[in-house]
């Protein structure tokens, strides 16, 4: 048990952008799940590399678990070629269910040795979580259910236990019911986040990043930005 101290100011994680930080008053949040959902190309990867940087920067380090194909040119880019801070950028790229399930494991271990040390790590990312839960678990609801509990008990476990920000990425499908599109995963997942911002793509480039729940921010509101070279520019 942990008593909790009301008069201590969080130490959320920033983007380094106004635009982002403003929205999210002041960063994402330690100790929780933030989960960003949207199309492919909106700009999720882009928003989780940004974020790592931002710990790097901080002498932390990062463990970034990738399921998709994460781009060293692009984060190399973001990172305007810091090297030295990107040896403490920990990227696991896992290639089956089985594999992301041992990874997040092995992964709170080695939170768990660092936790004292200098380069303590001060972020962790799945990019995207449920990748193969689309691919494996097919028609299989129960099999779905059953991994989502596993390992989102893992990463609220992380969250808690070394009060980091823990960040998820979420790929769209297509509800036939109301011909919208929703986060995989549904309510299973939506109830265990804490915090979800939607990320959209628009023509000409735009982009947008939506509050749809979080504790203390009003749900709808939003910012504007675009995808550049260095990172993102914020938009009116």
């Amino acid at each position: 048990m942990e008593k909790i101290k009301l008069n201590e100011n969080e130490c959320k994680t920033i983007s380094g952008y106004p635009c982002i930080d403003n929205l999210m008053q002041g960063g994402i949040e330690p100790g929780i799940i933030t989960e960003f959902y949207g199309e492919g190309g909106a700009g999720k990867s882009n928003l989780a590399m940004i974020y790592s940087f931002s710990v790097l920067k901080n002498n932390h380090s990062v463990i970034y678990v990738d399921s998709e194909g994460f781009s060293i040119e692009r984060f190399r880019s973001i990172a305007n070629n810091d090297m030295e801070s990107i040896n403490h950028m920990n990227i696991y790229r896992v290639k089956s269910l089985d594999d992301q399930y041992l990874a997040l494991i092995k992964s709170d271990k080695l939170i768990g040795e660092k936790t004292e040390s200098k380069n303590s790590f001060g972020i962790m990312i799945v990019d995207s979580f449920t990748n193969f839960f689309r691919m494996e678990t097919g028609k299989d609801p129960s099999a779905r259910m059953e991994g989502y509990e596993k390992q989102l008990n893992i990463l609220s476990g992380i969250a808690l236990k070394y009060k980091i920000p823990v960040v998820i990425t979420n790929q769209i499908y297509e509800d036939v019911n109301n011909s919208q599109l929703e986060p995989f995963g549904g309510f299973f997942i939506d109830h265990a986040m804490k915090a979800i911002y939607r990320v959209e793509k628009f023509p000409g480039g735009k982009r947008r990043i939506t509050v749809e729940k979080h504790r203390s921010i009003p749900e709808g509101t939003y910012a504007n930005f675009r995808i550049v070279d260095a990172g993102i520019e914020c938009e009116v």
